[in-house]
């Protein structure tokens, strides 16, 4: 079974949010919106991330020998974590 789309997640997030015509709660359909992303293993964040963020993951780092598939996990993992807080 294919995942949907994060468009697709996005616009089912919304309707489900808020089913008023007039008067949307616009930061309601923003939280479920973020929500069904989480939800779908998304997450979000900037794409210029501040000079501490890069300072925070290497303090953070595993160190030594790795395989340069598992380094680029860990570098990943590791700003995915110290961004989002």
């Amino acid at each position: 079974m294919s995942q949907p789309s994060i468009t697709s997640l996005i616009a089912a997030a919304i309707q489900k949010a808020d089913s008023s015509y007039f008067n949307e709660d616009y930061t309601k359909q923003a939280k479920a919106v973020l929500a069904a992303l989480e939800k779908a293993g998304y997450t979000v964040m900037r794409k210029d991330l501040p000079d501490d963020t890069w300072q925070k993951a290497a303090d953070r780092m595993k160190t030594g020998r790795l395989r340069p598939d598992e380094h680029v996990k860990n570098v990943f993992e590791t700003v995915l974590k110290v961004a989002n807080g």
